[in-house]
C-alpha cells in the first residue's frame, strides 16, 4: 500500500539558486551502489519469513480478523456452539446422534385411558419428555444385583421402548454409583455427551431415600434453552439390592422384578404415581404386572415430543 501516493525518485535538475552560475560541464556520474551481500538478502528474507509468522497467527487467533472488520460485539452473527474447547465445556456439543425425525413410533393404545400423570408440563401443556429423534444409552452397574439382572432389565426396556416408541442402546456396565446430584455431563467418565441414563442396584446406605419398604427410584434430569425448550437428557433408575432379591426369589419372582424395573423406568420417562390401582404407576405395590391402558396412554404421549438439535 501507497499511503502517500505513488513514489517519487529524485528530481533529474532540481531548481538551483539564482546566484550560482550554471555549469555548462557534464554532471558527475552517479556513484556506483555497492552490490548487495548475500548476508544482505538473507538478512532481508528473514524478515519477511518472521513478519509472514506473525501475520499467519493474527490471522488464526482472531486479532487480524478484529482489526479488519471490528470487534466482536459489532458483528451480527451469533457466537456458535461448541467453540468452547473440549474439557472446558459445561455441556456437550449439541446435535449428537439428533436425527431428523422420530426412530420410532409408540405402540397404538387401543383403549385410551386418563388414568395416567406427568411428573413435568411445559407451558404449552405438553408434558417435559426426551427427544424421540435420538437414542436414550443406559448403563448398568449391577455388582450388588442378583445374577439374573440382565433378562429383567432387557424385558423391562423392551417393554417401555414398545410402548413410548423411543429407542434405548445398551452401552454396557458402569461403575458409578446413584448420587443425590448426579452431573448430567460427565466427560472423564463417559466422553463429550450426556452422561447415559444409569441403572443401578444400590443400598440405603447409598440413596438414603430407598429407606423402608421403597424397592426402587426413578427420575431424570431436564434442561432449559434460551427459546424455552426443555427436554430430559439423562437420568437413573435406583434399586434396593437387598430388597430387590428377596422379591426375585419368590415365585414369579422374575415377572415381579420386570414390573419393579418398568414402573421406575415409567418416572424416568416422565410419569408421576397415579391413585388408580389398575395401572403398573399405582404408588402401592399391586397385582398389576404390565403396562396397563392409563400408563400406555401417558408413555405414547412422552415418546412424540419435538426433536431437538439445540442440546
Amino acid at each position: 500500500m501507497e499511503p502517500y501516493g505513488p513514489p517519487q525518485g529524485p528530481d533529474p535538475d532540481p531548481p538551483r539558486p539564482n546566484f550560482l552560475p550554471v555549469s555548462s560541464q557534464p554532471p558527475d556520474p552517479p556513484t556506483p551502489r555497492p552490490p548487495i551481500k548475500h548476508s544482505s538478502i538473507a538478512a532481508i528474507l528473514f524478515l519477511f519469513s518472521v513478519l509472514g509468522l506473525v501475520i499467519a497467527g493474527a490471522y488464526f487467533s482472531g486479532d487480524l480478523q478484529q482489526f479488519l472488520y471490528g470487534s466482536s460485539a459489532t458483528q451480527s452473527q451469533q457466537p456458535r456452539p461448541g467453540l468452547v474447547p473440549f474439557g472446558q465445556r459445561q455441556d456437550p456439543l449439541p446435535g449428537r446422534e439428533e436425527a431428523d425425525a422420530p426412530l420410532g413410533t409408540p405402540a397404538p393404545v387401543n383403549r385410551p385411558s386418563s388414568s395416567y400423570k406427568f411428573l413435568a408440563v411445559k407451558d404449552d401443556g405438553s408434558p417435559l419428555a426426551y427427544s424421540p429423534c435420538r437414542p436414550i444409552h443406559y448403563v448398568v452397574n449391577s455388582d450388588l444385583a442378583s445374577a439374573s439382572w440382565q433378562p429383567l432389565v432387557d424385558e423391562a426396556v423392551r417393554r417401555a421402548s414398545v410402548a413410548t416408541g423411543l429407542k434405548f442402546i445398551f452401552d454396557g456396565p458402569s461403575s458409578e454409583v446413584p448420587s443425590t446430584n448426579r452431573a448430567g455431563y460427565q466427560p472423564a467418565r463417559y466422553g463429550d455427551r450426556w452422561a447415559p441414563v444409569l441403572i443401578a442396584w444400590s443400598t440405603p446406605e447409598q440413596v438414603p431415600r430407598l429407606t423402608g419398604q421403597t424397592v426402587g427410584l426413578g427420575g431424570s434430569s431436564s434442561i432449559g434453552l434460551s427459546n424455552g425448550y426443555k427436554a430430559y437428557v439423562t437420568g437413573t433408575v435406583s434399586l434396593d439390592a437387598p430388597q430387590f432379591a428377596g422379591i426375585v426369589d419368590t415365585p414369579n419372582g422374575q415377572e415381579i422384578g420386570v414390573a419393579v424395573i418398568m414402573h421406575e423406568l415409567g418416572h424416568l420417562l416422565g410419569l408421576d404415581h397415579v391413585d388408580d390401582p389398575r395401572q403398573l404407576m399405582y404408588d402401592q405395590a399391586s397385582w398389576v404386572r404390565d403396562y396397563a391402558a392409563g400408563d400406555r396412554t401417558g408413555l405414547a404421549r412422552l415418546g412424540t415430543g419435538p426433536c431437538s438439535k439445540d442440546f
